[in-house]
């Protein structure tokens, strides 16, 4: 696929909109009568962004709801309680403030499948390669929104820019809403939460505190700037320094969609919360079929973890759109990434960090402690290249990657892959060694590229 990765549309947003991607993706989506929802991150491009995808929803004849700023488990939910055709979330998740892009959720409020996307991203190539003169349209304003938080139903009123344009209120007001009706009061429970300057920078305190939690939240401002700059769920062990004893930290990203957890001083990841979560569930008997889904990256300590429980762990390319398709093909209901994507079909239908942390509060409120869990050391580095799945198809590189195998193979397990997100080539390798200093120093000599 041409603009499709591990997770929709990455770029810099320069790149993004020089290139007018996201005017290509609107047109691709305004097929007769679509009813498409709208929303962006705190990022000062996403606006630009916004108008430049709303120009193209206009060559066609959708429907357009602007929602403003929402995390993205607040739109997916929104696309699912208003029936939209498609959603649209404007952001780079994770990475750093120049970054930007575009996720596309289906019916039901759910991330398109491979299949979807691959027709998607086909549609994408046509309209770039076969260009038609463009309609004389009002630019979309999209200072116009008003994001009130404290309306009490959602709210819909018609643009002046266009009768075709809706303005959303209350979206924010009416997740925040379903989230707190799923969850026990925890009242007493301290948490501190690193909110990455990003979506859930007011509502995810907000929301531990309605439930009865004492919280000390850092990064709680919504900052197009800062997002995820040394802060968040990518920045892990600097807030783990932080999380004092009695504290159970939860660090999300720019967008809300992932979350990575500190317990008892502990990082505990994607990994561990999989194996904490799997545990309520096999008490509340809802692993009927007692399998969950993870991915190539899964620690194998996982695997052998669940299998005490006789759990089984399937599999699956990373990405959580990969996790979702693989849940829905062998009617699961839990799987998740090491990163903290965690998707949980009977709460959810995307990646929700602030959900997912709850419900780990709630498994140690019913089982009584979260579950220790060790993993097997995990070497990740990162190979910088222009072409991340040129640079891995060439023979220098395989080359590299059967010298590591040849070596190392037999203590452990070597994973390389493309970024989808970056213009990286991930290096992963997991030691099953009790000395893995030795092995990793190993690796990194056989692919350092300076």
């Amino acid at each position: 696929m041409q603009y499709f990765g591990t997770d929709g549309i990455r770029q810099k947003a320069d790149f993004l909109l020089s290139n007018r991607i996201p005017f290509l993706l609107g047109k691709a989506l305004s097929q007769s009568g679509a009813k498409v929802i709208v929303a962006r991150d705190v990022r000062a491009h996403s606006k630009d962004i916004e108008k430049q995808l709303c120009k193209g929803l206009l060559e066609g004849t959708a429907q357009i709801w602007l929602a403003g700023v929402l995390p993205t488990p607040a739109l997916a939910y929104t696309a699912q309680t208003q029936k939209a055709d498609y959603a649209v979330m404007i952001t780079a998740s994770h990475n750093a403030p120049e970054f930007n892009g575009l996720k596309v959720f289906g019916k039901n409020g759910r991330k398109l499948s491979k299949e979807e996307e691959l027709a998607l991203d086909d549609k994408l190539c046509k309209i770039r390669d076969n260009p038609s003169p463009p309609v004389s349209l009002a630019d979309v304003c999209a200072d116009a929104l008003t994001e009130d938080e404290q309306l009490s139903e959602l709210h819909i009123t018609i643009s002046r820019q266009n009768h075709r344009i809706r303005i959303v209120d209350g979206a924010e007001f009416l997740y925040a809403k379903h989230v707190k009706s799923m969850f026990p009061r925890f009242d007493g429970v301290k948490v501190r939460l690193d909110c990455a300057y990003g979506c859930f920078a007011t509502l995810a305190p907000a929301i531990f505190l309605s439930l009865g939690a004492v919280v000390c939240a850092e990064h709680n401002v919504r900052d197009g700037e800062k997002v995820n700059v040394d802060c968040g769920s990518t920045h892990i062990a600097k807030f783990a320094q932080r999380v004092e004893k009695g504290e159970i930290g939860f660090a999300f990203d720019g967008d809300g969609d992932r979350v990575i957890a500190v317990v008892g001083g502990k990082i505990y990841d994607g990994d561990a919360m999989l194996l904490a979560l799997s545990t309520l569930y096999r008490l509340q008997g809802k692993l009927k079929k007692r399998f969950i889904v993870g991915t190539v990256l899964s620690n194998t300590k996982l695997q052998r973890e669940l299998a005490y429980q006789n759990i089984a762990l399937i599999r699956t390319d990373v990405g959580d759109k990969n996790v979702l398709d693989a849940l829905n093909a062998n009617g699961c209901l839990l799987g998740g990434e090491k990163s903290g994507h965690i998707i949980m079909l009977d709460r959810t239908n995307t990646g929700d960090g602030l959900v997912t942390a709850l419900t780990l509060l709630e498994v140690k409120r019913t089982v009584g402690s979260l579950p220790k869990f060790t993993p097997y050391p995990m070497l990740e580095l990162n190979v910088k290249t222009d072409n991340p799945k040129e640079t891995l198809a060439s023979g220098e590189f395989q080359e590299k990657i059967a010298e590591a195998n040849a070596m190392y193979a037999k203590s452990g397990r070597l994973i390389v892959r493309p970024s989808g997100t970056e213009p990286y080539i991930r290096i992963t390798y997991e030691c099953f060694s009790s000395s893995p200093h030795a092995i990793f120093t190993g690796i990194k000599q056989i692919f350092d590229n300076d």
